[in-house]
């Protein structure tokens, strides 16, 4: 490697149950992490190396230090049939890009969708979406049996990082609330990601329930406190967030209805104020829309994630359609607008994660059905992307950078 390379690292999806209980909605292949190194000049990436075997371990986060990884697995049978998700520590060696296993764990939840450190890296945060089976139990209501359905609890947990840098004691468990448009999309609760800032508060999208609570960590009690839980509109499903540092801004990456948010978070009173919602599809680009139920009639693309530039100034995000789109962010007003939109080649509808590397150079945007993920460089100037090479990857749906220079 040269002085500027540095390493990804990748997780995917094992076998997906999403909407089907006997037949899987994703033939996932991923079953452990991928290490790859990264030409710091072009952004080119290539497979070096490969975990131990993990349960489909969809999402990733680094230590601060650049020690460990820990992964979630979104799955509903980790450890035993029935369990819900789970949670993996690992070890890397900067000079080998060999990963070891420390220890994993219960996510406490099922589905585990995310996963994320605070500012020091001695405490892990799960979003455990939960896997929206049912299950009928039966009461006597007014002389009659009728069947009462038990959904799984869409909650955050909150655990212990080791000395070792494995995975602690649980410490804390919140359960969300929250109903929303779909039937089973949204009967319940359904966090999909976690993000805190330096200052301890938490931003968690819940797209079962329309909402986002605004939580702060207390690290005397260890909990997460509720300070607020914003409304969204009904059918929007709120999923993926990010802080704009330096100012009071929040961005949130809505999932039903594809709509990319800007938030002022008022640190005093603990509430979100919104400034900018904006759509993110291209109506003239048919075809390509990803649909999860086949019973559903929506048309509308979904939105999936959303990257700050380490320059405050762009915001990226991806939907359903394939679409990877340029914002710019009013660092006064907090106010969204669309710069450009990228028509992704070669890695059809349903892309995943997205990541930029550290200096803002390129982002790379995983692929999970075309099975690869894609590296573009970015127009410093303009914010526009350029697609310059790609990788072949396990259903790939979740990357983190890690830094040889900052070990």
């Amino acid at each position: 490697m040269k002085e500027n390379d540095f390493y990804a690292c990748f997780g995917g999806f094992g076998i997906q149950h999403w909407g089907n209980i006997y037949a899987p909605d994703i033939e996932g292949k991923c079953h452990a992490l991928t290490v790859c190194t990264v030409d710091g000049d072009t952004g080119e990436m290539h497979p070096i190396k490969e975990g131990p075997e993990v349960l489909s371990p969809s999402t990733l986060v680094v230590s601060p230090d650049q020690k460990y990884i820990y992964a979630g697995s979104e799955d509903k049978d980790f450890m035993q049939r029935g369990y819900g998700g789970g949670l993996s520590a690992f070890t890397f060696d900067m000079e080998t890009g060999d990963l070891r296993m420390i220890n994993q764990s219960l996510a406490y939840g099922s589905s585990t969708a995310y996963i994320t450190l605070d500012k020091t890296g001695k405490y892990i945060f799960v979003a455990n979406h939960g896997s929206k089976f049912v299950c009928s139990r039966y009461e006597m209501v007014d002389g009659t049996l009728q069947p009462k359905v038990i959904r799984d609890e869409g909650c955050v947990c909150v655990f212990k990082v080791r000395e070792d840098g494995g995975i602690g004691e649980l410490v804390d468990r919140l359960v969300l609330e929250g109903t929303g448009a779909h039937p089973i999309e949204h009967a319940s609760a359904h966090p999909h990601s976690i993000l805190l800032d330096d200052q301890d508060f938490a931003i968690i999208p819940n797209k079962g329930g329309d909402n986002i609570y605004v939580c702060k960590f207390n690290r005397e009690s260890e909990k997460l406190d509720v300070l607020s839980v914003y409304k969204s509109e009904f059918g929007s499903s709120p999923r993926h967030a990010c802080f704009v540092p330096g100012t009071p801004y929040v961005l949130v990456q809505n999932e039903y209805d594809g709509h990319l948010c800007s938030y002022a978070l008022d640190r005093e009173a603990g509430t979100l104020t919104r400034i900018s919602r904006l759509d993110t599809w291209m109506p003239e680009l048919q075809g390509t829309e990803f649909h999860l139920m086949k019973t559903m009639k929506q048309t509308h693309p979904w939105g999936i994630d959303v990257q700050l530039h380490p320059n405050g100034r762009f915001v990226f995000n991806n939907n359903t359609q394939g679409i990877l789109g340029t914002f710019e962010l009013n660092r006064e007003t907090g106010e969204l607008a669309l710069l450009h939109r990228h028509v992704l080649e070669g890695i059809g509808s349903m892309t995943r994660g997205l990541q930029m590397d550290k200096s803002g150079r390129f982002l790379v945007a995983t692929g999970v059905m075309n099975e690869k993920a894609v590296v573009l460089s970015i127009n410093a100037e303009t914010g526009e992307l350029t697609q310059t090479s790609n990788v072949e990857l396990p259903t790939p749906t979740a990357l983190r950078f890690i830094y040889p220079q900052q070990a």
